[in-house]
Order: structure tokens, then sequence, then C-alpha cells
């Protein structure tokens, strides 16, 4: 076995290329040692870091308390409580809210609204003869306050006394007519008798149809005499009801005429307070008719009771208006505003829920398994001690106030707020 070698000729490389390349290649290893220190540097860092964010870690949960069940009312721990879901929620992160836990009770069921004081109808005051006016009294003047049967103005009555006088002359000699025509028929009647016998009188020697005849006009004159009366009387101008007088240009000597509308009144018996409700409002409410109320204004208390409610909506708001009355001697001026309670039936299995439990959108947040819910309860009424609503599965209670970032599922920790705190409704829940 032999060996061959064949040698292949190198040409000499320059000195001062072998020079040049030796002293490249030591400047670039120079900077790739010290891109190598830095990334040491880094990992080392890096490794620094999550050693501390570790022993932090581990720290935390050396401190953190231990999660103690609490004993229920049998005594036995009780984890889905208030207490031992609050022990439990804290160890996991679930943030504390403040909650409520409603007891089922009968609730009177009442609405607090506003409404406004106005007049059923105002009566225009227009005399029924004409002439001149010789008085008006001090309440015929606008604001003025009159009784039933007071006189406001007086007419120039002379014109009417006249024809009732004329009138009466009439009647008079309607009468002494007609007893002339009866005592003209008795002689008739006796003169036949003595020339006939027991023969019928005829008709017309009785003189029975000129008697009626005279009859017919004494009606017509004591008619006559009654109308003459009556103008006269109206001469006088009065009503029959108390109220007030809003309108007036009646003036002394101003000449009137029949139909003439000088002011308008009203009476004190048509104020009435009207209410603006929503349909499921009135269909809570129902039967309204003769249902109490309490007006408030001006600091009083007015008892009133529904009269009726309106037999169409307002076409704007589509709401319903009831139509309160009040006492004879109420007054209040028309267009007051004022605050009506109306006193509805007695609802059985119902929830009293403060103001602060109510979300967005009319909701609330129930807790279940220390988790958030959405409910949205249906509500019967707004009231000074709270909403009352249909009772519903309470859960674990139900959230005061607001909650930051809350959603359905949400674990959430239920505290029970203090009574004195619950009395005085000012619980908020987290973020208030």
């Amino acid at each position: 076995m032999s060996i061959s070698a064949k040698f292949i000729p190198v040409e000499p490389i320059p000195a001062e290329e072998n020079g040049g390349s030796a002293a490249g290649e030591a400047q670039s290893a120079a900077p790739m040692r010290t891109e190598t220190r830095r990334s040491w540097m880094g990992i080392a860092q890096i490794v620094g870091v999550i050693a501390v964010v570790s022993v932090a870690i581990v720290y935390s949960q050396e401190q953190a308390p231990e999660v103690a069940p609490s004993a229920g009312l049998s005594g036995q721990a009780n984890p889905t409580g208030p207490t031992g879901q609050s022990a439990v929620a804290d160890a996991l992160g679930a943030p504390p809210v403040r909650v409520v836990v409603p007891e089922r009770t009968s609730s009177l069921l009442t609405l607090t609204t506003n409404g406004s004081v106005q007049v059923r109808n105002y009566v225009a005051l227009t005399p029924q003869v004409a002439g001149a006016v010789v008085a008006v009294a001090e309440s015929m003047r606008a604001g003025g306050e009159f009784q039933a049967g007071d006189v406001l103005f007086k007419i120039d009555p002379r014109d009417y006394q006249l024809a009732l006088d004329q009138a009466n002359a009439e009647v008079a000699a309607a009468e002494t007519r007609l007893m002339l025509r009866e005592a003209e028929g008795d002689a008739a009647r006796g003169n036949y008798a003595l020339l006939h016998g027991d023969k019928p009188v005829p008709m017309l020697v009785a003189k029975i149809p000129q008697i009626e005849l005279n009859k017919a006009e004494l009606d017509g004159a004591k008619a006559r005499a009654a109308r003459a009366q009556l103008d006269l009387s109206r001469t006088q101008f009065s009503l029959p009801f108390a109220g007030r007088v809003t309108e007036s240009t009646v003036g002394l000597g101003q000449m009137l005429s029949k139909g003439q509308t000088v002011g308008q009144v009203f009476a004190l018996e048509a104020l009435e307070v009207v209410v603006p409700v929503s349909q499921e409002e009135l269909v809570r409410l129902n039967p309204v008719t003769d249902m109490t109320a309490l007006v408030k204004v001006g600091g009083q208390e007015i008892p009133a009771i529904v009269d009726r409610a309106s037999a169409e909506l307002d076409e704007r708001t589509r709401f319903a208006r009831l139509y309160l009355s009040l006492a004879d001697d109420v007054v209040i001026p028309p267009g007051t505003f004022v605050e009506v309670t109306l006193s509805g039936a007695e609802v059985a299995d119902t929830f009293v829920l403060p103001e602060s439990v109510e979300q967005a959108g009319s909701m609330v947040w129930r807790i279940a398994e220390g988790t958030l819910q959405p409910l949205t309860p249906t509500l019967l009424a707004r009231t000074e001690a709270g909403l009352i609503v249909e009772a519903f599965d309470a859960g674990e209670g139900i959230v005061v106030g607001s909650v930051p970032g809350a959603r359905p599922g949400m674990a959430v920790t239920p505290v029970l707020p203090e009574a004195a705190d619950m009395q005085a409704n000012s619980v908020v829940g987290v973020g208030e």
C-alpha cells in the first residue's frame, strides 16, 4: 500500500495584506465581547426581578389571614352567608359591597306626585236686561270675593218698574172683563129657563165661549206681569254661588245691553286639583274614584277626594289625569302647584327598598352565590319610606349604591350595614 501526495503551489500572501487582516479581526472581536457582557447583565437583572416578586408573593401568602367559617343559625359553618362569603371572597380578591336583606311585608300603596289647582269651568257675567248701571259692588273687581245672592251691580230699574205696573193693570182689566162676562152668562141662563123651562141652555146663550176667551186673556195678562216682574228683578245682578271675580269691565253709568259680557268669575266649588299619572300608575291605583288624598301647599295639608279620572290620555304626554275635589271652605288660587299623596289599597307580599338600591335602567343588583345578578323588580310605588316592589328571591342581599365595574357574574363580598346607617338612609355601596 502506497500513499502518494500531490503538492499544490500556493501563492505567497503579501505582508501588508496579512497584517491588515489580523488587525481587522481583532477590531471585530472587541464589540462582540462587549455585547456578550451586556446580554449577561440583562439576564441577571431579569432573574433578580423575578426573585424579588417571588419573595413578595410568598411573604404575602404567609401574612394572609386564614378564612374562618362563620356559624349559621344552627351553629354549623355557613360559608354561604354574608360573613362566611366575605372571608372567602376577600381571600379571592372580591370587592366588598353593602347590601340590604329585605323582609316580605304588606304595604299600603301610595303615590306622591305633583299637580296643579285648576277651575272646572268659568262663568261669564252677562246681564239679561239692558240699561244704565246705577250701582257697582266693591267685590265687583278682579280678585273680589262674593257670596251666593250678593248683588254685584244694579241696572236702572225704572223702565222695568213701569212695565210691571202696566202688566198688573192689564191683569186687573182682564179680571174685570171675565167677571162681567160670567155675570152676563148667569143672567142669560136665568131668562132662558123662564121661557123654556127645563130645556138645556145653549152655549152661546150661556156665553160660555166668551167666558173662556176672557179667561185666556186673563192668563196672558198674568204671564206678562210675571215677565215684567222677572225683568225688574234682573236689574240687580247676582249669582247663586260663592266665588271670586277674575275679570270685570262694569263701571258706574255704563250702558249695558242684553247678553253683553262684562266680566268673569268662578265658583269656589269649581276648584279642583288636577294630577297627571302614568298608565301604569293608574292601573296600580285602580279603582281611583273616591280615593282619599292629601294635598300639601304652603305648609298646609288639605284632605281631598278623587272625584273622577279623565276619559282620554293627554296627546303629548300620554298621561291620564285625576281630578280631586276640595272642601267648600278651602280656597287655593288657580294655577298653584301642589304636592299630592294618593292613598291606594294595601298589597301583600312586597319589599320596601331604599332608593339607593336602584341602578341604571331601574334594575337592582342581587347577590346569588357570591356573584352579582341583575334583576328588574316590579315597582308598585315610590314613597318617602322607599321603593315598594313585588317580593322576589333576594338571594344573599340587594346591593346598596353603585359598584364600579359591576357586571353580571362578578364576584363580590356582601356586607350588611349597621342598623343606624340603614335608619339614616346613608348606606352607600363601593364607589359612593
